[in-house]
């Protein structure tokens, strides 16, 4: 009896430990969801209230210094500008659809009840609307490498991987 009661005593912190961590994971879940809306919402916010040309649009600024560095010609650059500009309103309505749908999502995971169809189908939304986001950015790159020549677009490729190691070396962290 008494290598039962030790057995017993024993097993039941872990059994709490288990249980607890049934009803903590969805909260955790729903926290870093939350957290991670906040935190999109703030950075865009301050990139448009700080970042040059903002006011032309998402990523007008980093497009520009691309252009710099490839030495595009004005006829190139105007071109180019207005694929991008064509794009936007698409980009923009795609992002205002995926922040509904994260909304939702946020609340099926806060909801009474957790509904596992539901959030399969919210999850499979999402998706169709990132592969279209996707599909309309290739597109204004497809249509952006023909404007530029062979070197620009090499020159460009070699700037973006040159941004994309400065990015790296300091934590992740968009620099000014």
């Amino acid at each position: 009896m008494r290598t039962e009661e030790t057995h017993t005593e024993t097993r039941n912190p872990t059994t709490k430990r288990r249980r607890s961590w049934r009803f903590l994971a969805p909260a955790l879940a729903v926290l870093a969801l939350g957290g991670g809306v906040a935190a999109t919402a703030a950075y865009a916010q301050a990139d448009a209230q700080t970042e040059p040309g903002a006011d032309m649009g998402f990523g007008a600024h980093r497009l520009e210094r691309v252009l710099d560095k490839v030495n595009a010609t004005p006829a190139q650059r105007t071109q180019i500008e207005g694929i991008w500009n064509n794009l936007r309103p698409q980009l923009a309505g795609n992002h205002q659809q995926h922040m509904a749908l994260h909304q939702q999502m946020v609340a099926a995971f806060t909801a009474p009840t957790v509904n596992p169809t539901q959030i399969e189908q919210l999850r499979q939304q999402s998706m169709s609307l990132e592969n279209q986001r996707s599909q309309l950015f290739t597109q204004g790159l497809v249509q952006t490498a023909q404007v530029l020549s062979q070197a620009q677009r090499q020159q460009a490729q070699a700037a973006l991987q040159e941004a994309r190691a400065h990015f790296h070396r300091h934590g992740g962290q968009p620099q000014p």
